[in-house]
């Protein structure tokens, strides 16, 4: 890798929290509305210290995840992919030696899927965890609103990851399975067409579908319902639920395989997110992802 280490950048609004101490919720908010709430990796490390805080906190039952503007969760920023595995540098964009194998793995287990990144803390905390979702959830949206006890949508949402589309299948695989089922999990990363709210709902993606001006409302009584229980019995409750479930963690398949799949080649005619990006920009990168992916494959929305 360059000599240079880079490091994701985070504006302290980008995520935003909450604690409300009478009800014991607190709400964790992805405020970058102007990217469609785009994760960037210094988000996902905050979020992961936020959530990991909470595990213990004496003032929290619940924890809702939402986002700001017109969606919960775009995806990974395309600005900040590859670079975070050391691909190039995102300065000038110029070719670097080839980054081992070592260093794609530590990233993905202690930044994403393994058991020091925020899908596994989410998915492992001791308090209940709520996703409220809206317009789009994908890719790291969806990885959450995976991972948390709860999903609530509102109607119109869509769920997908990009990277399906031009990479494959990728990405929290065992827990996708476990959720949906094998068929609909191989539907969904091999075709990289979202399903909409209603669909999600059928295959057991979320737990219920709401008018999005009733989201706020809905989440917050489940919410709510929950508190009423023994704080006790809440957390004994997550650590039967982990114990119970352990002979199914993914946790180490997922990053190895993400590992894996950071050194795709890439055949004559595929599309190349990272070549768009280095000779067009971002912006025409994912136009052109938007064109290449047109709605000609969306036949199921």
């Amino acid at each position: 890798m360059s000599e240079e280490k880079w490091t994701s950048k985070m504006k302290d609004e980008w995520v935003l929290f909450e604690k409300d101490k009478e009800r014991k919720i607190a709400t964790i908010t992805l405020n970058r509305p102007e990217t469609l709430n785009a994760m960037t990796l210094a988000m996902y490390d905050k979020l992961n210290q936020i959530v990991a805080d909470l595990d213990t906190d004496e003032d929290v039952k619940v924890i809702v995840f939402n986002g700001t503007g017109e969606a919960f969760c775009s995806g990974f920023d395309v600005e900040e992919l590859g670079f975070i595995h050391g691909q190039e540098t995102p300065k000038h964009g110029e070719r670097i030696r080839r980054p081992s194998q070592r260093e794609r793995l530590a990233m993905d287990r202690n930044h994403f899927w393994g058991r020091r990144g925020p899908y596994a803390t989410v998915l492992h905390c001791l308090k209940a965890t709520i996703a409220s979702v809206h317009k789009y959830c994908y890719g790291a949206g969806l990885e959450f609103a995976l991972a948390c006890d709860i999903t609530i949508a509102a109607e119109g949402t869509l769920f997908t990851h990009p990277g399906w589309q031009y990479i494959g299948p990728t990405c929290d695989l065992g827990l996708l399975i476990q959720t949906i089922g094998v068929k609909k999990t191989k539907e969904m990363t091999l075709t990289g067409i979202p399903i909409d709210a209603q669909e999600a709902l059928r295959v057991g993606l979320v737990n219920k579908v709401v008018p999005i001006d009733k989201l706020e409302e809905e989440t917050m009584k489940m919410a709510e319902v929950i508190t009423h229980r023994p704080f006790d019995g809440i957390v004994m409750g997550k650590a039967h639920f982990e114990a119970a479930l352990e002979h199914l963690s993914t946790s180490a398949s997922d990053y190895i395989a993400h590992a894996m799949q950071t050194n795709l080649r890439y055949e004559p005619g595929e599309y190349n997110l990272f070549k768009e990006r280095r000779d067009t920009g971002r912006t025409q990168a994912i136009r052109g992802r938007m064109k290449r992916f047109s709605e000609k494959e969306r036949l199921s929305v």
